[in-house]
């Protein structure tokens, strides 16, 4: 089921669609730059162009070719791609989903470009960026020659009529002594967490790859050889020599060689297929396959194709259940599945010289589910619905962890309403919309060729008033290190009830603003501009900043470079954008190695000090590691480097001041983003009225409550005091007796509890203000306020105070998956500082009767 990606008319036609029947265009080249970025630059989840880059294009195809430079990245995993194709997709289907063709496997490094049309004459671009010719456009890309390698010159052909590049790759030896070549290329294309195939390893006339789920495959030959493969999730390697490491040519001084290779693309590898053939001379057949069940048409059904017993491509049934699709001649079987479920057996069939008409029917019923989600007050409300087969061993699988709408078993329902086909039977759903609003736990029963409705309206039983939800750390597919849709990304954080996430890319400034405005959710979600800087050594140089200015179209979008200094690194983007007032994010710290350990030799040293003017907060999850400190520290319990709770409450009180926050530094979208979040004091509970500043102000600050479920407010006074404004997280305040009032209010909706309050006072326990419902039942309620009570303590000297809020004998639970789903509820308040001296906080400078960490080893 790909209902979040829309399947046109075109699409479901392009297995039938004969490069014959098409009058020739002329081809174009361009040099993409503003004025043409939006008509030229094709769509798909891994574009990676920027201005500067080339695109080639025809009726049938655009290919974005990265400019010949040293310093050209795609993204932080895909370096020195100057030269290289980026960008590779059909006109028909845009869907770009290569990360780069590396011609002669990363060993040349292009540095220049020459540009030719069809009679090879040299070309110049006009005023415009752009140049078009009626018969081929030739763009060469020249790697320098040295001692002891060729000169390579890669020309990407393309010509009016073809429905593929050619790459002509040739070396030439301009030294004095022979050198060796091997013919190989690299291609980069992510398929771990995708409903992806690659060719097997080994030889073979057509290496393929094949994304049956977002409809793009691509296929590497050379006429007249083999191509021999190796594959891992990312990398293909693929050799057209010898098949080993060894030399496949020798060239003596003035000597040079040449080959071409076809690199084909098209929507589902059947497409694929025939294209290569069509370079034999082999015609394929027009086909048609209809799946019907229970007696009507299946819409959107999944079939896989075997030939000869080999995968052959994956096809998928239009609305009206019916597949187009030309297939060469030869013995088939076919297997059908529906939104993941296979149905039935392998059905065999023939495809001879005349057309193929199989209809097909199988074991399968089906019927339509209606959702309408709402609020307590009858309008439309984001949501996330899991539905979940009772009965049945296989679940739902609607789409890969990348997608955008329907994700596994997930529906991301940005108005809270959906019309989904669904195999008839028995579901659990599961509709929540984040730790705000109580979550419903319904049977529904879909029934057979009818329509089923399935209604809720969550309640928003935890009041926040004055305080919003925020994600300071999420990733997609401009990251390079996943392959997640970005607009699957904002769902996934507006479904889960994010109020303000900024866009935080690995090493690029981006926004998630075309996203907001294309589901019309502007008023929904607040973010801004920023990323993650992410250099080495890791894990320790990681750091999210926002906002930053956004440059689209440069590089990285204007970004600063990463440094192998975590020092320079830090002070770099601390004081980017001419020293802008921002966020500076330690991610995921070995605490440790950061402040104590520089050398990273075990023994405690002054740290990367130059660092710490810079850092506004640090990532301290998972917040129920808090659970983990003992309650009587007296040393005989060692606590592990790795307990970053426990660094951080060492760190206040050696009087480092960093705020603390948690993140879920999500990289898919099945149960990403949701699992951590920070409320953070805020003017207005409007997320259309939310203001960076503000969050920018309120987080350095440090008046942040840390969560992964539960809603904590911490307020204090002096006690008995009750006139003017309570002290909250991360404020000061003179307490010349030393008795302080601290209120607290926990709450919770209807799928989680607490069960423990206490306080850290000076990063150790309280035993007076270690509250347990147990033991203290008169303290906690059993509605949506778990506890509110306002607890007086007296303390002798200086102390900061932090208040946790956890449910030591619980889960999240089920509305977060088997991942987040698992951890104990628990919230964490940042520092207030009590001030008994009068003479302002001062730190005691305590180690919690354990060692100040060094270098986790």
């Amino acid at each position: 089921m790909r209902a979040d990606f829309l399947r046109s008319i075109a699409f479901l036609a392009i297995g039938l669609i004969s490069t014959e029947l098409i009058e020739a265009g002329p081809v174009e080249v361009f040099r993409i730059g503003g004025d043409n970025w939006g008509d030229v630059v094709p769509d798909g989840k891994e574009v990676d162009a920027i201005h500067g880059d080339f695109v080639l294009r025809n009726d049938h195809v655009v290919a974005v070719v990265a400019q010949p430079l040293a310093t050209r990245n795609a993204n932080m995993t895909t370096h020195a791609v100057g030269g290289c194709l980026i960008d590779y997709t059909t006109r028909l289907h845009p869907a770009d989903q290569l990360t780069a063709y590396y011609p002669g496997s990363r060993v040349y490094p292009f540095r220049s470009v020459r540009l030719r049309n069809a009679a090879h004459e040299s070309l110049e671009f006009d005023d415009r960026n752009t140049f078009s010719d009626e018969q081929a456009i030739e763009l060469t890309m020249i790697a320098p020659g040295a001692e002891d390698r060729a000169e390579m010159l890669v020309t990407y052909r393309l010509e009016a009529d073809s429905p593929h590049l050619i790459v002509r790759q040739t070396f030439r030896n301009s030294g004095k002594s022979e050198v060796d070549v091997l013919l190989s290329d690299d291609l980069r294309y992510d398929a771990g967490k995708e409903d992806s195939i690659k060719a097997a390893n080994g030889k073979s006339d057509l290496f393929y790859t094949d994304d049956r789920y977002w409809g793009q495959a691509y296929g590497v030959s050379i006429p007249g050889r083999t191509v021999t493969s190796r594959s891992d999730s990312r990398t293909s390697v693929l050799r057209y020599g010898r098949g080993s490491r060894q030399p496949d040519v020798t060239l003596k001084p003035g000597e040079q060689y040449s080959l071409e290779v076809n690199l084909l693309v098209a929507g589902n590898t059947c497409t694929l297929r025939n294209l290569h053939a069509s370079t034999h001379d082999d015609t394929p057949v027009a086909s048609t396959i209809t799946i019907t069940g229970g007696g009507r048409r299946i819409p959107n059904a999944r079939v896989e194709l075997t030939r000869d017993g080999d995968y052959y491509g994956t096809l998928w049934a239009d609305g009206s259940g019916r597949i187009d699709q030309k297939l060469l001649q030869g013995d088939y079987a076919l297997a059908v599945s529906f939104c993941g479920v296979p149905v039935g057996a392998s059905y065999p069939f023939e495809v001879s010289e005349e057309s193929a008409l199989i209809d097909l029917e199988v074991p399968l019923e089906v019927g339509t589910l209606e959702i309408d989600v709402d609020g307590a007050d009858g309008t439309p409300l984001p949501c996330k619905v899991e539905l979940r087969r009772r009965g049945e061993s296989t679940p739902l699988d609607l789409g890969p962890e990348s997608a955008i709408r329907q994700v596994k078993n997930l529906l991301y329902l940005p108005r809270g309403k959906e019309n989904i086909l669904l195999p008839a039977g028995d579901y659990e759903a599961i509709i929540s919309h984040g730790p705000e609003f109580d979550a419903a736990f319904m049977d529904v029963a879909v029934k057979a060729d009818g329509t089923t409705r399935l209604t809720a309206q969550l309640e928003r039983t935890v009041d926040t008033t004055g305080w919003v939800s925020t994600e300071f750390h999420s990733h997609s597919s401009p990251s390079g290190d996943n392959t997640s849709h970005q607009m699957g990304r904002v769902l996934n954080l507006l479904c889960e009830h994010l109020e303000y996430a900024p866009c935080t890319e690995h090493n690029r400034i981006d926004t998630y603003a075309p996203h907001l405005k294309t589901l019309k959710i502007e008023d929904l979600l607040a973010t801004c501009t920023g990323m993650e800087l992410t250099g080495k050594p890791l894990p320790l140089n990681h750091q999210n900043v926002f906002p930053l200015k956004h440059h689209p179209g440069q590089q990285d979008g204007g970004a600063p470079v990463t440094d192998d200094s975590p020092e320079t690194q830090l002070q770099r983007v601390a004081l980017w954008d001419d020293r802008s007032e921002k966020v500076v994010q330690q991610n995921h710290p070995d605490l440790g190695w950061l402040f104590y350990d520089k050398n990273g030799d075990g023994v405690k040293d002054e740290g990367h000090a130059q660092s710490f003017p810079y850092i506004d907060c640090i990532e301290i999850h998972p917040p129920s590691a808090v659970l983990k400190i003992p309650a009587d520290l007296d040393g005989s319990t060692a606590i592990p480097n790795s307990n970053r709770v426990f660094n951080w409450l060492q760190l206040l009180n050696q009087g480092y001041r960093f705020t603390g926050v948690v993140n879920t530094d999500a990289h898919y979208n099945f149960h990403g983003s949701g699992g951590l979040r920070n409320w953070v004091k805020c003017s207005t509970d409007v997320p259309s009225e939310i203001k960076t500043d503000e969050i920018v102000e309120q987080v350095t600050r440090g008046c942040v409550i840390m969560s992964n479920g539960p809603f904590l407010t911490v307020e204090a006074r002096p006690a008995g005091q009750s006139k003017g404004n309570p002290v909250l997280p991360g404020g000061e305040f003179a307490c010349p007796d030393g008795k302080v009032a601290l209120a607290i209010s926990v709450q919770c909706p209807n799928w989680f509890d607490i069960d423990r309050v206490f306080v850290l006072a000076n990063g150790k326990h309280v035993p007076e203000l270690d509250l347990t419902r147990e033991k203290n039942a008169d303290m906690f309620g059993d509605g949506a306020v778990k506890f509110r009570q306002t607890l007086n303590h007296e303390f002798p000297a200086d102390t900061h105070l932090v208040v946790v809020a956890a449910g030591e004998n619980s889960q999240l639970g089920s509305v977060l998956g088997t991942g987040w789903g698992s951890q104990q509820p628990t919230a964490i308040s940042n520092p207030i500082f009590v001030d008994v001296d009068g003479n302002g906080f001062a730190a005691n400078n305590d180690v919690l009767d354990d060692g100040l960490p060094v270098k986790q080893q």
